[in-house]
Formats: C-alpha cells, structure tokens, sequence
C-alpha cells in the first residue's frame, strides 16, 4: 500500500522553497521564482542549524533567507520570534521600509504573508518590531553604543536585551562589530531551535564573513557538461571562460572545452561541500556571478584582467565573491618572518631603550632600541597583567621613553606616567589628516593620526627595517599574527560621501601588538640610536659599579 501524495498545503508547511514558489509570492522586483536561480533551491530547503553565504552582489540570498524567516514565523516554527540583524539602525530602517514593508502590503501576498502580520498596538507596529501570527520579528542595528564595565571598554546594545528568540539572521555581517554578533547569539540562550544564519559580500580576508566560511563545510555550486564532467566555475575561474570571436563570453567544460550553463535541467546543478567528514562543521555557500545567467563571462574576466580604476579589491568581493586584500595595505606573516632573526630576546639591556605598551586588562609591552635614523631592533615583547611589571621590565632595558594607551584605563595610565623617572606620553589616536604626530609636554599627551603611523608601522616589516627576536616562540607567534591583524581599506561615509583610509582588525586574537609597535615607534622617535659596544661589557661595568 503506497502513502497518498502530500497536499499543497503540507508542503507549503513543511518546505520554504515550495511555500514561495507555489504561492507566487511578489517580491519589490517582481513574482518570486526559481528561473535561473535554481541555485537558491538548495539553500531555502536547508535546516541546517547554521548557515553562511560569502557571496557576490545580486545572488538573491538575503531574499530567501528573509522569506525562510517569514515562512518560519507564520508556521510557527520559531514560536520565541526571529531577529533580523543589520550593520546599523539606519540599515534596518532601509530593509523595513524598501524590502519588508512592499513584501507584506503587496495584495497577491495577502493570503500567504499579509494576513499573518499583526498590528499590536503602536509599539508592534514599527520599523524595528512586527507581530507575525504569535510571534515577533525583531529588526535592529548591530550598534553597540552604551557603555557599561567599570573600564568603560565593554560594550551593550539595549536593543538586543530582552529579546528571547529562535533564530538569528545576520545580513552583511561582514560590517557588524563581533561583540554585537556573540550578543546577539546569546538571545537563543534558552531555544530549543538556534538557528543562525550569516550573509555577507566579503570584504578583508580571515575577518567577517570570511571567517564564518572558514568554519564551513565549504560548498561550491558545481555543473554538468553533457560529457559528463562535473566542475564548479568557481574554482576554475579564469581558465573556464572561453570567450566567442564577438568577444562575449562562456563558461567552458574544462574536460572538452563545451560551453556548460549554471543549470540546464534536473540532475545538471548542485552544491558540493568542499569537507564531508565532520558533520558539526556549518553549512556554507559560496556564490559568485559566474553562476548567474544575467552576467557575461567574458565581462568578469576583462575586469579581473583590468579592473575598472585599478579597483582589484571590487572585483574580488563583489564579483567574484572573495575576500580580498592587496599585498601593500596587509602584512604578511611570511615578511614579519623575514625580519626575524637566530637570538632569543634579551633578559636586559643597557639601553637607551623605548618602550610601547597597549593597554587592557592584559598589557601588551615592545620595548626596543633605534639602530638607524629609521631603523630598529626589538628586545622584549610580553604581556602582563600589572603596571608594577611595565615598571620592571623599564627598568631591567633602560627605557628612556615610553609611550602608552591612554584607553581605556586613563586614571591608571595617568598614575604610571606620573610615578615612572623616565620620559612617558599617553598616546591619543585621531583621524585629522592635518596632524600626524604632535607631542604635548604641558598635558603629557601625544596624538597621532592613526592611519598614518600604522602605514609606519606596516612600512618597518615591510621594508625589513626592524630585528626581531627569533620567530619559535610563543610570545613571538603571539606578536607575529597579531602585527599581522590589521588591513588598510577605503572607508565612505554615508552621510558626506568622503572616502578616507582607514586600518580595520581582521582576522582572530586582536591586534594589540600592532598598536604597541605603533607606541614603540612614537617613542623610539625620542631617544638616541643604542650605545654601541659589548653589552656583556657594558653589563659587567653596570654591575661593578652598581649603577
């Protein structure tokens, strides 16, 4: 006896991707379909507990995901709610008014959305709340702007407190500061569901959703040939575009040469993970326009070749999909390596040593000497939790000039400066193009512009101008991945249109070094090049004499 066919209905229940095919639901750019975007299919059927999309522009997954959330609200499926994340509350204004608001007061969604979307009174109906059947779909910024910690360096978002929920979406989480996310994830504490999803374009590589994929199973979307070869464009490109005698251009099978579309009827598309041995591994997508039916091949390729105003960054994220960085605005390990050489750090030093310190509730210290006009050798990195052990280690390499961390410790950083014998300035950072460094003895403040002196910092490595101790250490593959923690990118205002430089954190376990280095410079500017000589000699003299 066979089991009689599912209804309509159940399927709609059960399956997101049928629910808004069968229901022809209108989006703001027409009738929602999978024509040419049956790459979506996949992803919309998912229940994966988590899932990522590093993705080019225009590959409709924030739609589906916003319909799977939907879809999840009316059949009950998040009975605690569903939180729609975006970078800023401005962003969230913008989707609640352009894509959500079109998407449920469109008359052909009315049975299958409309009617499920209450009005509670006026503190449910608003841009950032909305009463879907029994539950709530919250829309909010990432921004976290109250300040809480007796430091004053933790941050809290009130938006995000006291919104219980079943199901997290985080769109372009690329630009969302990760304390919001973790706080964020923190509001399924007591879900029974938990499912996460992160959408992004990517911008800087190990940082945002780049990250996310590196924690994925890792699927590209592969296509058939009619000679039977699977392959994914993705990880062919450039040698899969073949390009016709009117210059336009195809995806070409790299076993025959046949041109080869996303999609060419059931069994000819599909998403193959990259890792299948370990199941707990997120779900995760990749998706660039060589995928879409909409873009010539031959056109990304001529940018990838020549990209339009020298903006190779452009095309690797928004094109291609790929997190991408130039070699000159990210340092390398391999040439912080470079700098590297065969003795250990030094236990002390007779100096005239400078010191840099970053601080937090773990101080990161770089205390070195000048060699050169612009040159350095570096003795000692640590990290330390008290300012008593700042105070030896100043004391064991002879500093005579010291910058530090202003932030966020102030009153502390403020007590040290003042108790400590030798030179030490509280370092501000700006962003005023105008002033690069600029020493106040009256205040005891140095301001620097940020941007500037972490192109210094990043020029020093770059152009093996500093010793370092040798590489095989802890503390020194500590210092090597954070120096290496900061990439240069091109920021724009919204509101003015400016664009300005600006050093971004990527990747994981902070950039404290970094800022130290950049502390060791400004205060290495303050001292004499090192006493030259046998330090043995000069340490044995120090000991006769007791100084």
């Amino acid at each position: 006896m066979t089991e009689p066919e599912p209804t309509p209905e159940l399927l709609c229940q059960v399956d997101a991707a049928w629910w808004a095919n069968f229901n022809k639901i209108r989006l703001q750019g027409g009738q929602f379909s999978f024509v040419d975007h049956e790459y979506q299919i996949e992803p919309m059927q998912s229940q994966a507990r988590r899932i990522c999309y590093m993705k080019a522009t225009q590959g409709g997954f924030s739609e589906i995901e916003i319909l799977k959330t939907l879809h999840g609200l009316i059949y009950k499926k998040y009975p605690r709610g569903a939180l729609y994340l975006f970078p800023t509350t401005d962003d969230m204004r913008d989707f609640s008014k352009a894509r959500f608001g079109p998407l449920v007061q469109n008359k052909h969604n009315y049975e299958s959305i409309g009617q499920y979307v209450k009005s509670g009174g006026k503190t449910t109906d608003t841009a950032g709340l909305k009463k879907i059947h029994d539950a709530f779909l919250y829309l909010r910024g990432a921004t976290l702007a109250t300040t809480i910690g007796m430091a004053g360096d933790e941050k809290e978002s009130g938006k995000l407190r006291g919104v219980p929920v079943d199901r997290v979406v985080f769109d372009e989480v690329e630009l969302m500061n990760p304390s919001a996310i973790s706080k964020a994830v923190g509001r399924m504490g007591d879900s029974e569901t938990k499912h996460e999803v992160y959408i992004s374009n990517p911008g800087l590589p190990d940082h945002g959703i780049d990250l996310f994929w590196q924690e994925s199973d890792q699927r590209y979307w592969h296509r058939k040939c009619s000679c039977g070869h699977w392959f994914s464009a993705d990880l062919e490109f450039p040698e899969c575009v073949q390009l016709r005698d009117d210059g336009t251009g195809y995806i070409g099978c790299p076993k025959c040469g046949k041109e080869v579309p996303p999609w060419s009827g059931p069994g000819t598309g599909i998403w193959v993970p990259t890792f299948t041995e370990d199941k707990s591994l997120m779900e995760g997508h990749h998706w660039s326009q060589l995928t879409s039916v909409r873009n010539d091949p031959g056109e990304i390729l001529k940018k990838y070749l020549d990209p339009p105003q020298g903006n190779i960054d452009d095309v690797y994220r928004l094109i291609l999909g790929l997190p991408h960085v130039q070699a000159e605005d990210k340092l390398s390990a391999n040439a912080v390596q470079e700098c590297c050489g065969a003795d250990a750090m030094q236990s002390r030093h007779y100096g005239p040593c400078a010191m840099g310190v970053d601080v937090g509730k773990i101080k990161h210290v770089v205390i070195g000497t000048r060699i050169g006009t612009k040159q350095y050798r570096i003795l000692k990195v640590a990290q330390v939790k008290n300012w008593s052990e700042i105070h030896d280690l100043a004391k064991r390499y002879a500093v005579k000039s010291a910058v530090v961390d202003i932030r966020p410790y102030e009153d502390a950083a403020r007590t040290f400066q003042k108790e400590e014998p030798y030179s030490v300035f509280l370092c501000e950072y700006t962003e005023s193009s105008i002033i690069e460094v600029q020493f106040n003895r009256d205040s005891g403040l140095v301001k620097a512009n940020r941007t500037e002196i972490c192109d210094r910092s990043h020029a020093i490595f770059a152009d093996n101008r500093v010793q370092l101790p040798r590489k095989d250490s802890p503390q020194m593959k500590t210092f090597i991945q954070q120096v290496c923690n900061m990439a240069k990118v091109l920021d724009t205002n919204k509101r003015t249109g400016q664009q300005i430089f600006r050093y971004r954190s990527v990747g994981t376990g902070g950039d404290h070094y970094r800022h130290a280095i950049n502390y060791f410079l400004l205060a290495a500017g303050k001292v004499a090049p090192a006493r030259t000589g046998s330090q043995k000699q000069l340490y044995a003299i120090h000991d006769t004499l007791k100084i």
